[in-house]
């Protein structure tokens, strides 16, 4: 009897070396692996490439294909929080909004200004959860994974032909998902793998 492979929902083995089997631990690992900083500026740098002739090379190939990798283990997560109807239980009053424990993780190198969600609305900032409905009203997890493939294979070749991506729409909708997905990790998920997160272990 041939043993099965174990399961791989989110697709996380591939980049995070581990199989991680729930969804608010993919945002939790994800950003371990790349601060949101650095994975908005590595979105942005690879849809540039897309419609030029010159190959992206300001990454290696791999670190950007690992990168693209948590960000489709990102969009999966979100997909099934999106399939559960999650929404945020913490009330968040417009008075709290430049509090930086609601949108910044402690103990990171990552410059406080890479922190701040910027292309969310008031309404998602408070819930982030809302991205994640409008975010698949362009297309389920399946779709945005195909938008992913095609967005690699352009920015890594010099092929610019036929291509009719809407750059600035993927951007935006990136880069939002990715934000939310952060605000929710910061604001939600204490622990990785059971362990506290760095941060929230109190020294001595």
């Amino acid at each position: 009897m041939k043993n099965k492979s174990p399961k791989d929902p989110f697709k996380t083995h591939c980049w995070a070396y581990t199989i991680v089997a729930d969804p608010y631990q993919v945002f939790a690992e994800c950003f371990i692996f790349a601060d949101i900083g650095s994975v908005k500026m590595t979105i942005r740098q690879v849809l540039c490439s897309v419609d030029r002739k010159k190959v992206h090379k300001k990454d290696e190939p791999a670190s950007v294909l690992n990168l693209f990798n948590a960000v489709n283990s990102v969009i999966l997560a979100a997909w099934e929080l999106y399939r559960q109807k999650k929404t945020s239980a913490l009330k968040i009053e417009p008075g709290q909004f430049t509090d930086k424990r609601l949108y910044a993780r402690p103990g990171t190198n990552c410059a406080e200004w890479d922190y701040l969600p910027k292309n969310l609305s008031a309404g998602e900032y408070q819930n982030p959860y809302k991205v994640f409905s409008r975010f698949f009203k362009h297309g389920d997890a399946v779709q945005w994974q195909h938008h992913i493939k095609e967005v690699l294979n352009y920015a890594l070749s010099s092929c610019t032909n036929d291509c009719e991506l809407d750059l600035l729409k993927l951007y935006l909708q990136l880069t939002r998902l990715m934000e939310a997905a952060h605000l929710i990790d910061v604001r939600e998920v204490l622990h990785i793998g059971g362990h506290l997160k760095p941060a929230l272990v109190k020294e001595g």
